[in-house]
């Protein structure tokens, strides 16, 4: 009788696939554990390298000058609105020639007088003015004492002009004011009065249709002195007059 010589398929229990699996499983869970503490401790170290590497220092030499810095601006502020201001006055300038008041009475209770106002106006900048809508007040002291309102006027670039305001006889109400009194010391210790004049209004700059720009205008002059010159009748000036455009 022959004998079967032919190879035989050897099959393993599921049992042991499962053993064997798991014992392979175990061994490659240590060896991950130890790569994710490897990885974080070299995270560690280059957050601690780059946290050395940062020049405090630097950083506070910056921080100081940049406060330097706005300081020194916040200074100099006050001084660049002057000049800016200056330099508005510069380019529209305002001087008062004269001013003079005639048939100057005053009561207890009432001041009479007439008022002629002449100002040289110059343009110096570069584009033409126009004034419209503008008021003068004239002050004796603090007092207020008359108030018209001003024709309008255009003046070109480069130009001069003389703007005479004429206000007629008025009489004012100046109920409980030292005018009176201010006003026969003068005559009779021959002093001077002090009168303030402010000239307030519009500007439109430039007649361009494509361009014009509206601004408002604020001039003061005084304090001007002022004496008579006969029995009602009080003249003064030349003076300077401060611009305040805005």
């Amino acid at each position: 009788m022959e004998e079967n010589t032919s190879p035989r398929r050897i099959r393993w229990p599921d049992r042991y696939n499962r053993v064997s699996a798991l014992e392979v499983e175990d061994e490659a869970r240590p060896v991950a554990t130890s790569e994710l503490r490897t990885l974080c401790r070299d995270l560690h170290l280059h957050m601690q390298s780059a946290f050395s590497v940062i020049d405090w220092d630097r950083i506070l030499m910056t921080a100081l000058a940049t406060i330097s810095l706005v300081l020194l601006v916040f200074a100099f502020f006050p001084y660049l609105q002057t000049q800016i201001v200056m330099d508005q006055q510069l380019q529209h300038l305002f001087v008062l020639k004269s001013l003079t008041i005639s048939e100057f009475q005053a009561a207890p209770d009432r001041v009479t007088g007439k008022c002629d106002v002449r100002l040289n106006i110059s343009n110096f900048g570069e584009r033409s003015l126009y004034h419209e809508t503008s008021v003068m007040s004239i002050f004796l002291d603090h007092e207020l004492l008359w108030v018209s309102r001003t024709g309008d006027f255009f003046i070109e670039v480069g130009d001069h002009m003389l703007f005479n305001v004429t206000m007629n006889t008025t009489t004012v109400s100046v109920p409980a004011s030292f005018v009176p009194t201010a006003l026969m010391e003068s005559r009779s210790f021959h002093k001077p009065l002090r009168f303030k004049l402010k000239y307030d209004g519009m500007v439109r700059e430039g007649v361009s249709a494509l361009y014009e720009e509206r601004t408002h205008v604020y001039v003061i002059c005084g304090w001007v002195e002022m004496q008579f010159i006969d029995e009602t009748t009080l003249r003064g000036g030349p003076a300077n007059c401060s611009l305040d455009a805005n």
